[in-house]
This record gives C-alpha cells, sequence and structure tokens, in this order.
C-alpha cells in the first residue's frame, strides 16, 4: 500500500470511480458480487478496480465487504454525509434564493424591469447549474 500518497481522481479508471462512490455512498460494508451487480459491471472489471483502490489505501478490506479507508473528493465536488454533491449544485441554491428574493419583492411591491431581469437572470443560472451538476454527477454513478 501507498502511503502518504496523494491520489488525484485522474489516475482512477471510470469503473474504479464509480466502485469507490457507490462504497462512500453505503451505508455497510459492500462485497464483490454486489457491486457487480448495482453497478452492471463483470466480477472480474470489479475485482481488478477494487484491487487498484487498496492499492492506493482508499478502501480497505473490513469482514464481509470494503469500506472507505481515505476519503476522496473529486475536483467538482463536496461529501456530505456520505453523498458525492457537485458544487454546482450548491451554487445553484443561492440563484435559487436570489429567485425568491425577487419574486417576494415584486409581490409585495410590484414588478419593474430590474426585477423582472434578475428574475430571469436567476432562474436561468439556477436552472443551468442544476442540470450541469446532475450531468457531471453521472460520470461517477
Amino acid at each position: 500500500m501507498k502511503l502518504g500518497v496523494l491520489v488525484g481522481v485522474e489516475e482512477l479508471s471510470r469503473n474504479a470511480l464509480r466502485i469507490y462512490v457507490h462504497i462512500l455512498e453505503s451505508n455497510k460494508s459492500v462485497g464483490v458480487r454486489e457491486l457487480a451487480r448495482d453497478l452492471n459491471l463483470p466480477v472480474s472489471t470489479v475485482h481488478y478496480s477494487l484491487r487498484r483502490l487498496e492499492e492506493l489505501g482508499l478502501i480497505r478490506k473490513s469482514g464481509e465487504g470494503y469500506v472507505i479507508n481515505r476519503l476522496l473528493s473529486p475536483e467538482g465536488f463536496v461529501v456530505i454525509y456520505r453523498k458525492l454533491i457537485p458544487r454546482l449544485i450548491i451554487y445553484s441554491s443561492f440563484f435559487v434564493g436570489l429567485l425568491i428574493a425577487e419574486l417576494s419583492l415584486s409581490i409585495a411591491s410590484g414588478l419593474n424591469p430590474d426585477r423582472l431581469v434578475a428574475i430571469v437572470a436567476s432562474l436561468i443560472a439556477s436552472v443551468v447549474l442544476v442540470f450541469e451538476g446532475i450531468n457531471l454527477r453521472r460520470k461517477y454513478v
């Protein structure tokens, strides 16, 4: 096992990343056959990827399966309660808040051209960021 070596996402295959994320988001140790079934991968591919993840010190064998040994957060993501969340989704919440504020002000004191621009811009930004975040997440799941 390599100790003290920082591992980047770019060093892992797509399958290894999918397996790592699946183990991360599970609340229990995960076995080889369960991973193969859940991710629709051949058992041999899962074995190979698990060995690679274990060599890098990212996972370890525990009891009946594998668990996370070291947290790896791919660029553009944060880990919240064992879930890999794209930062774009979090950024979209800012624009949703802005949208709600502008709509509230418009209801309270009327709609003007400046508010309309702010409402449209906030709506477009929040929708684009959510969809881009979902597309980014699909790469890892």
